[in-house]
């Protein structure tokens, strides 16, 4: 058993967060996490209008009555409704926890505090968990560069990121990018963390709905089998490595405009072809992505990281004088 922060503030069992990912984090998925004892956030960006978010919201809840949150991207531009109407229809709906990510939550900050949600902010520099913290944020969620989806533009690796923010800031922490088993576990624990982020790891169990050949591929992707593309227009992605990956580099290298890079790395492309299996588009994930080696579902994967779990922990103590 492992008790931290983390679990106590949430009240999930485990000390894992299954990451929020677009396209895949619909109602099924993420009561199937939060069945399994993890905490995962429903992507409030798939329903682009009211009805369909608070329809969705009330799936989730006759799936599962353990606790869950909602992601709101603040991306310019990839939400279609205002951050203020999302956040005044969760509010609405009674909902606890809310995660953002992509931009400093500074200008809602006021709103989300009057709300009451419990506020977990996803960065991946020191410099952006100390300022949320400075904002009231109530949790952070900090990721190295080996993350699947956006790193940040100084890729700075896990196991120096993560207690270098553990050491400069006081409220819980949660570390990604490179986590995938109840090893990687136990090391975020030690680095300081109170909980791990893994999303990668994820993708390949039944509950996920993307398609069969797609799961197939990430089987086969070694630990090599990523790069990261957009850095010329500032917001760098870690994708798995194909034909389209290595176009978009090209064209990058050719100093590309955001307008000509639009088409090849536009939402719709992406999320068609993950549930088509369609290899004409980027598919974020980590470079754990090599350490996939089977498909589980998703109870039988928390059980078996966190048997795995009991073993590092087991392992250090012997080693100990």
């Amino acid at each position: 058993m492992f008790k931290t922060r983390f679990t106590e503030l949430l009240g999930v069992e485990y000390p894992i967060q299954c990451g929020s990912m677009m396209y895949i984090s619909d109602a099924d998925f993420v009561a199937a996490n939060a069945n399994a004892g993890v905490f995962s956030c429903l992507i409030s960006a798939m329903f682009p209008a009211e009805k369909e978010l608070v329809d969705e919201l009330k799936k989730l809840r006759d799936l599962t009555d353990r606790p869950f949150g909602v992601n709101i991207s603040l991306f310019p531009g990839l939400l279609p409704m205002p951050v203020e109407r999302y956040l005044d229809i969760l509010a609405q709906q009674e909902i606890r926890f809310v995660e953002t990510a992509g931009r400093s939550p500074e200008p809602y900050r006021k709103k989300i505090r009057e709300s009451g949600f419990f506020h977990i902010h996803k960065c991946a520099r020191v410099r952006d968990a100390v300022k949320a913290e400075s904002l009231g944020v109530d949790m952070v969620a900090v990721v190295g560069t080996e993350c699947g989806g956006h790193p940040s533009m100084e890729d700075v690796t896990s196991l120096v990121l993560i207690p270098e923010v553990a050491d400069r800031i006081s409220i819980p922490l949660v570390a990604g990018g490179g986590f995938c088993d109840g090893r990687s576990l136990v090391a975020a624990l030690s680095l300081g963390a109170d909980g791990v982020l893994m999303g990668t790891r994820f993708l390949n169990t039944p509950e996920c709905r993307i398609h069969p050949a797609l799961k197939e591929k990430l089987i086969q992707a070694r630990e090599t089998d990523t790069v990261v593309i957009q850095r010329s227009i500032g917001s760098a992605t870690r994708v798995l490595k194909n034909n389209w990956a290595e176009k978009i580099l090209e064209m990058e290298k050719k100093g590309t405009t955001l307008e000509e890079l639009l088409p090849y790395i536009g939402g719709k492309r992406a999320e068609h072809a993950w549930i088509h299996g369609e290899e004409d588009a980027v598919f974020s994930c980590g470079q754990v992505v090599g350490r996939t080696r089977e498909s589980l579902p998703i109870k039988d994967l928390v059980a078996k990281i966190m048997s795995e779990a009991e073993e590092a922990s087991q392992r250090i103590w012997k080693v100990r004088l």
